[in-house]
């Protein structure tokens, strides 16, 4: 007769995770799951700090899989968010930084706080008036935390947050509290403005820090159009990039058809590429 086998004693890993009730919960059990003594010997070595870079890296993730317009690629990119923000939170847990529920509580209690024309009965907002009532909530909290002065509109934005998107946000809390045009088209001959003023700084020979200054005074007044517009310029110069890029690359599988590059060909020819990769719809 085959020998016979005891059942093993050591628990199924996944039965935690599957008896989960809800996807949040089944998510939290994996992070918990890993992290634990039979768990993944690289997930219990990380730190709030050691798993930074891996958050910034699957937030642009999502960005992009937004950017591209991809369903399947943004389910599966915010997928691995919720991971890492679900194991950032156990880590802080076992940090001592705070537990999820502390962390949950927190953030309902804050937004409920922010939204009383939602919560607190008060009269219905619309869009611009709801992001300003945000705004004066969030300063007057800001107030009560850091006494010594009065806080600024334009709040703190994080040192690593894109340059774009840093300026779209400090133009959004700056028209949020009346500093803004009435309509885009004061934004637009903004635009025209810092152009003719780059103009005239570049025809001038004007020194490289004058030229930078009106150059990125043009930048920012592009941004401020995006915000009128309701366009997130990070977004938008992004899939313009990769716009280029594809129809670039159409310019140099042409090139390599004739035998040459682009640094043999003339600019006329590359246009003349260029011109048809648009012809043949490709964006």
């Amino acid at each position: 007769m085959p020998e016979s086998r005891e059942p093993s004693s050591t628990p199924d890993p996944r039965a935690a995770i599957q008896a989960s009730s809800s996807p949040l919960e089944r998510v939290l059990a994996l992070a918990r799951t890993l992290r634990g003594p039979q768990g993944c010997p690289w997930d219990r070595e990380q730190t709030v700090t050691s798993l930074t870079p891996y958050l910034q890296e699957e937030t642009f993730e999502v960005v992009e899989a937004v950017a591209d317009r991809d369903p399947a690629a943004f389910r599966e990119e915010l997928g691995d968010l919720l991971f890492l923000v679900s194991l950032l939170a156990v880590v802080g847990e076992e940090t001592g930084w705070g537990d999820l529920g502390q962390i949950a509580d927190h953030v309902v209690e804050k937004l409920i706080r922010r939204h009383p024309h939602v919560f607190a009965g008060e009269e219905s907002l619309e869009a611009e008036g709801a992001l300003r009532q945000w705004e004066e909530i969030k300063r007057a909290e800001t107030k009560r935390k850091e006494p010594e002065g009065p806080p600024s509109a334009l709040g703190r934005r994080p040192a690593g947050l894109p340059a774009l998107t840093t300026a779209y946000r400090i133009s959004e809390k700056a028209g949020a509290v009346g500093f803004a045009w009435p309509a885009v088209a004061g934004a637009l001959e903004k635009v025209e403005e810092e152009l003719g003023e780059l103009r005239q700084a570049v025809e001038g020979n004007a020194s490289e820090e004058r030229v930078e200054h009106e150059l990125g005074d043009i930048l920012y007044a592009v941004v401020n159009v995006a915000r009128y517009l309701s366009i997130d310029p990070e977004r938008a110069l992004r899939a313009t990039t990769a716009r280029f890029i594809r129809r670039f690359q159409y310019i140099e599988k042409r090139l390599a058809e004739k035998g040459t590059t682009p640094e043999r060909s003339t600019l006329a020819e590359m246009d003349g590429y260029w011109n048809e990769a648009k012809e043949k719809g490709i964006s």
